[in-house]
């Protein structure tokens, strides 16, 4: 619950109140630090509060958390805890951020996706190892982690994301593919509800909200399906999930090349196609300016595809917070024959920068947001699952929506395990514009899925061998 889509729309989203609470070099300092972004722990157990380390100057830790995350209250209170240490926040998107990284003027805390970008962070030598902090901290016991914190593991050798090194820790997260559905739009239809505990396949989601999809003429007066994320369309995020089901990816496993003419690429590059030309969900050919949260508050979606975030969303809206009843959730949908993973499609929290010159001090903010009062704060409001078992129980059971969505996500756990496939050396945004061009013709038939998917592939190489080249990678 940054470099993406995502980052958009969440940021639109906190606005609206939704999360208040998804180079090397040495560079001196505390910690130990070389080329590869290492640091020896000097802190990282709390024990050194309020500690000067830094000759009797006050250090300032600069952070590109947004201000509801990271609220003037809650800096407030930690500086009056900690007076050797002043928190600034600094606005930081992906462009803005590489340019402060080139200038050598990085912050000390930066904002990241563990799902979609802390792998080409890790590549580009941006993040601190923070294993033996965290290995040193009383705070954090690893034991307690729930598998989404692997999204902030990378190990360089391999490549592999999930395992090695620790750079990085969630906020919060979701099962980003939930079905958050509106019962009235379900009994207008004659149609039975979802199953809160089983999933209905891709196909059957699909073949359901054309049910639901209603029109005047050609124009769409209420969609059967909509995603917080983007369109009903072919686009990264749905295929990355689909192929992970399948146990397939568009790229290579050292992710050195994509290759979008695969069969089963093009079954789901059809499958896609053809789900646009049914009207089920805004898309090229019926365009919104809305996210889909919108819509689906409007009563212009009878279904979005959202994480556990969403329900808060609802609660804070002023068009839903009293008609709580009317919403209903279901898990992620499935590939036929394929495995039941529900994933985070962000997992957003932070990652100390490798070119911090106070990496003791930088750690001390981060254990005090990721694991102190801030994160049990976070999780008893319930805009977003906490990254440790023994706050999941202080996640909100009150009412009826909230025990719905509580006892929900129990469940969807246990399938929150797998990864979604996305490449370290392209950019996100830049992805999302390979399908906006090569793509959209084919809803309007002036373009076939096979040449379309060869168009991606190519660019998609290129793209890749330029960013092996800028990172020096082989």
């Amino acid at each position: 619950m940054n470099k993406k889509n995502w980052s958009t729309v969440l940021s639109g989203l906190l606005i609206s109140s939704m999360l208040l609470s998804a180079c090397g070099g040495n560079n001196g300092g505390t910690g130990n630090q070389g080329s590869g972004g290492n640091a020896t722990a000097n802190t990282g157990n709390g024990e050194d509060k309020g500690k000067d380390k830094s000759n009797g100057e006050r250090v300032v830790i600069r952070s590109t958390l947004y201000d509801t995350e990271m609220s003037a209250e809650m800096i407030a209170e930690f500086e009056e805890e900690h007076p050797n240490i002043k928190i600034e926040r600094v606005e930081a998107d992906y462009n803005k951020l590489m340019a402060m990284m080139a200038a050598g003027n990085a912050p000390d805390l930066i904002r990241a996706a563990g799902v979609t970008e802390v792998p080409g962070f890790v590549l580009k030598d941006m993040a601190l190892d923070l294993t033996e902090y965290f290995e040193a901290s009383t705070v954090f016991k690893q034991d307690d982690f729930l598998p989404i914190v692997n999204q902030f593991r990378f190990d360089k050798t391999s490549g592999e994301h999930g395992k090695g090194p620790i750079y990085g820790f969630p906020k919060d997260w979701s099962p980003d593919f939930t079905i958050y559905y509106n019962k009235k739009m379900f009994e207008e239809a004659g149609l039975p509800l979802p199953s809160s505990t089983e999933p209905m396949t891709w196909k059957e989601l699909i073949e359901l909200g054309k049910k639901l999809t209603k029109k005047n003429g050609e124009k769409v007066t209420q969609y059967g399906l909509s995603y917080y994320n983007g369109n009903i369309a072919a686009q990264q995020d749905l295929l990355n999930l689909q192929l992970a089901q399948i146990g397939k990816s568009m790229f290579s496993s050292d992710m050195s090349s994509a290759d979008l003419s695969a069969p089963e690429l093009q079954e789901l590059m059809k499958f896609w196609a053809d789900a646009v030309k049914s009207s089920v969900g805004p898309s090229p050919l019926h365009q919104e300016t809305d996210w889909g949260g919108q819509l689906f508050v409007d009563n212009k979606a009878a279904i979005i595809l959202a994480g556990y975030w969403f329900s808060g969303f609802l609660k804070d809206n002023q068009l839903t917070k009293d008609r709580l009843d009317d919403f209903g959730v279901a898990p992620a949908p499935v590939m036929e024959n394929g495995n039941r993973i529900s994933p985070s499609a962000a997992g957003t929290g932070a990652i100390i920068s490798s070119k911090t010159k106070h990496p003791d001090e930088a750690w001390q903010v981060f254990e005090w947001f990721f694991g102190g009062k801030p994160a049990e704060d976070r999780a008893k409001a319930g805009y977003g699952l906490p990254a440790v078992k023994t706050l999941t129980e202080l996640l909100p059971k009150d009412t009826p929506f909230n025990k719905m969505g509580y006892d929900f996500v129990q469940n969807e756990l246990k399938y929150s395990e797998g990864y979604l496939s996305y490449n370290p050396y392209l950019n996100y945004q830049a992805v999302n514009a390979i399908f906006d061009k090569y793509f959209t013709p084919v809803y309007f038939d002036k373009e076939t899925v096979e040449n379309a998917g060869k168009k991606m592939t190519d660019e998609l190489n290129t793209l890749i061998t330029e960013g092996k080249q800028l990172i020096g990678a082989k």
